[in-house]
């Protein structure tokens, strides 16, 4: 079979419906290991606010979920972000979001599987290498399996996870006495503007995950599905973690033990070591495995199918754009491969998953935050155009769809003075310098290579071998 015959008028089957991509995104997400990272950055600098502050970081991501949805409802294709782009800004564009997306997504993805080894590491102390090869290589023989098979992992996960975070939160009110102090009294929630910001940026990660599902468009039943489960999972995901983490804040308020907690290095980890005796590493066992398993594999699909899409437009070689057993399998293998050198070396060099973890997280929120600026230009250009088009209707009809579409306006432009204000906050962060270098070394490297490829397919042209 040539690449020709594989690619041609071969396109990935329709197979996902809404609860496949809701379930897929909230693994994605992986709430549980999120609350045991994540929420340790915004209870470590927002002390008893931060369920406040997680309810407000929901609500900033929010903004973005909208943007995905009302881009969803477009385009219909493998390639999320780098779909949006390439059709609504350039194809110049286009290439640079999708270059940007497969390091978010998966240094995002890996950052998963060092967070996981890490919690097994600090369990069952089992070393880092074979912690992270325990959590990698269940999430890749699912992905080679297929999606199908990915989704319906996802969903089992999923759903047994919901419960836990349930449970968990009950439990923690119960060791309260089922009474509970309030977040917004002045001793809780005077809070320096600067840690606020700071808090504000972790609680951003809580809720995020929707970008696991973005680029399986192709695979969708319905198109608009992608969005509707972004908006889903941010709104579900975002409320219980903040539940989870008031609970874990009002335990250790009425059992006198805030101090210690607030104090503590992993606050969460702590939390269940004082509060849950021997059964403690329970819980984080089942997140390690859980989350472990089901983020970095959530995200794997969305980068296979970014690849396979980029391929398809000629932006990567054209062999990952072939289509077998109903998956892109040159794409998912090239994925698989691409996840593992960047986990596994790290580890061999540097036995510190924990460390390598905040370094990874932190490099992929940079290049989400300009994933997400992409998305946002592309959709309001995508109202401005529509405006334009509208302008010579008068119909009462008409005037209504104009105000629909000056809505869409202002919610990407929110959402894109969200993204500007917290890329500026990261770029300015002295403890971020390492991962701000990595980031613009990666761009200068997807600049060279789009140089290149203009190049090579301005010399490929019939009319540049004419002589003048």
């Amino acid at each position: 079979m040539t690449t020709t015959e594989a690619t041609q008028g071969s396109l990935l089957a329709r197979r996902l419906g809404l609860l496949d991509l809701v379930f897929l995104s909230f693994g994605g997400q992986a709430a549980l290991l999120s609350l045991l990272t994540y929420a340790t950055g915004v209870i470590s600098y927002t002390r008893g606010f931060a369920p406040v502050v997680v309810v407000i970081g929901t609500l900033l991501v929010l903004f973005n979920a909208a943007v995905v949805y009302g881009l969803s409802k477009r385009y219909g294709e493998a390639g999320g972000y780098y779909i949006y782009a390439f059709y609504s800004l350039t194809r110049r564009l286009g290439l640079e979001t999708g270059w940007l997306y497969i390091l978010y997504s998966t240094v995002y993805g890996s950052a998963y599987v060092l967070g996981a080894a890490y919690v097994l590491f600090y369990v069952l102390h089992v070393s880092p290498l074979a912690a992270a090869a325990l959590i990698f290589v269940p999430a890749a023989i699912f992905l080679v399996l297929g999606i199908r098979p990915s989704a319906k992992y996802a969903e089992i996960a999923s759903i047994v996870e919901l419960v836990v975070l349930v449970y968990i939160t009950l439990i923690n009110l119960a060791i309260a006495g089922f009474h509970f102090y309030n977040p917004f009294s002045r001793s809780e929630s005077s809070i320096p503007l600067s840690m606020l910001a700071a808090g504000i940026l972790f609680a951003i990660g809580i809720p995020t995950g929707y970008g696991s599902i973005t680029p399986l468009g192709g695979e969708a039943l319905k198109k608009e599905d992608i969005g509707k489960a972004a908006l889903i999972v941010v709104v579900a995901g975002g409320l219980l973690g903040a539940l989870v983490v008031y609970s874990i804040i009002d335990a250790s308020i009425m059992r006198g033990q805030v101090n210690f907690i607030l104090a503590a290095r992993i606050p969460v980890i702590d939390f269940m070591r004082k509060f849950y005796g021997d059964i403690y590493a329970a819980p984080l066992i089942f997140a390690a495995f859980n989350d472990g398993i089901l983020a970095p594999l959530s995200f794997m699909a969305a980068t296979s199918r970014t690849i396979y899409a980029m391929a398809r437009n000629e932006m990567l070689p054209r062999s990952l754009a072939i289509i077998r057993w109903g998956h892109p399998f040159n794409s998912v293998l090239t994925t698989a491969v691409l996840y593992a050198a960047v986990t596994f070396p790290a580890l061999l060099v540097y036995d510190k998953p924990f460390a390598l973890f905040l370094v990874y997280g932190s490099l992929a929120g940079l290049a989400n935050l300009f994933v997400h600026l992409s998305a946002n230009f592309s959709y309001i250009l995508e109202g401005v155009r529509s405006l334009k088009r509208a302008a010579m209707f008068s119909s009462l009809r008409a005037t209504r769809w104009i105000a629909r579409k000056v809505g869409d306006i202002i919610i990407g432009v929110v959402a894109t003075l969200i993204s500007l204000w917290a890329t500026s906050i990261s770029f300015l962060s002295k403890s971020l310098q390492l991962q701000v270098d990595l980031f613009v070394m990666w761009i200068i490297v997807g600049f060279i290579y789009a140089e290149v490829l203009e190049e090579l397919k301005a010399i490929s042209r019939p009319d540049s071998k004419e002589v003048a």
